[in-house]
């Protein structure tokens, strides 16, 4: 299985799953569906802001965001390639519906690696037995709630590894940090309209939702079905906590987009060799 994996440096942070027709309600991005039809050679009023999208996880390379223009070059024909072909559409290099869909499908604030199945981020925790803790929640749920979903959480990852996890003492910050904050929250990440959540590499371990989406710990409960997974989204962060990195695998936990009202907590046997081969030591 070792073809099946190359370790990367994790050079920044996370978002999550399924491309669903949820549509982001953001000023930042009303004018990206106006660019439906946008190919290359085009200079379009908005093309700066799919520029910064790109960009931001891993697809447009450029040393200055701020000085990102409007122009239709070869290189972001070339990003929206590789962006399309992650997704699993029809790679054009033009902004069609579909990427248009992806662009505002919610998600999680990690770059993607531009590599197929699993791969690591460059870290992972020499102790096996890890503790976690609640710095802040949000006031949908009750800590016993909050206990149950991450405690169910943490143990799809304990199941199919060497690796224990038990919640931290009362007053005691554990390996993994785990918050509810809302955009610029002090880890110089701040959360962008789209992303759900992000999460640090070992052994940093800090893990946070963004306070600005709505949570539930059962989506499936009658008026919940619109809301975030609360225990779906920990799976996916705490597998970067862990080390792990996302997949090209829209089947996968560690795929990068979510579908909110959706439940996805059930690893794949590609997540389960994944996790087993970088703590196999």
């Amino acid at each position: 299985m070792a073809d099946k994996f190359s370790t990367q440096l994790f050079g920044a942070f996370l978002m999550f799953f399924v491309l669903q027709p949820f549509v982001i309600k953001s000023l930042e991005f009303e004018s990206v569906q106006n660019l439906e039809g946008a190919q290359k050679g085009d200079v379009v009023n908005g093309l700066n802001q799919i520029k910064k999208y790109l960009h931001s996880y891993g697809y447009y390379h450029h040393d200055n965001e701020d000085t990102l223009d409007d122009r239709f070059d070869d290189s972001l024909e070339s990003a929206l390639k590789a962006y399309q072909d992650y997704l699993g559409i029809d790679v054009t290099g033009k902004i069609d519906s579909d990427t248009i869909k992806g662009v505002l499908t919610p998600r999680c604030g990690v770059p993607d690696h531009l590599v197929s199945n699993y791969r690591f981020n460059g870290g992972k925790w020499t102790n096996r037995s890890l503790s976690w803790s609640v710095k802040n929640s949000v006031n949908v749920f009750t800590p016993y709630e909050l206990t149950l979903a991450l405690t169910a959480a943490f143990k799809s990852w304990a199941d199919v590894s060497p690796l224990k996890f038990a919640k931290a003492g009362k007053g005691k910050k554990g390996d993994i940090t785990i918050g509810f904050f809302s955009r610029d929250h002090g880890d110089g990440y701040p959360f962008k309209a789209e992303e759900f959540a992000h999460a640090f590499p070992p052994k940093d371990g800090r893990l946070h939702y963004n306070a600005k989406w709505d949570w539930t710990f059962d989506p499936t409960k009658k008026g919940e079905n619109n809301k975030i997974d609360v225990q779906s989204v920990g799976v996916h962060e705490i597998g970067h906590t862990l080390g792990l990195s996302h997949s090209s695998d829209t089947s996968a936990v560690m795929y990068p987009y979510y579908n909110p009202g959706s439940i996805k907590r059930d690893l794949t046997d590609d997540e389960k060799k994944g996790i087993k081969a970088l703590y196999r030591n």
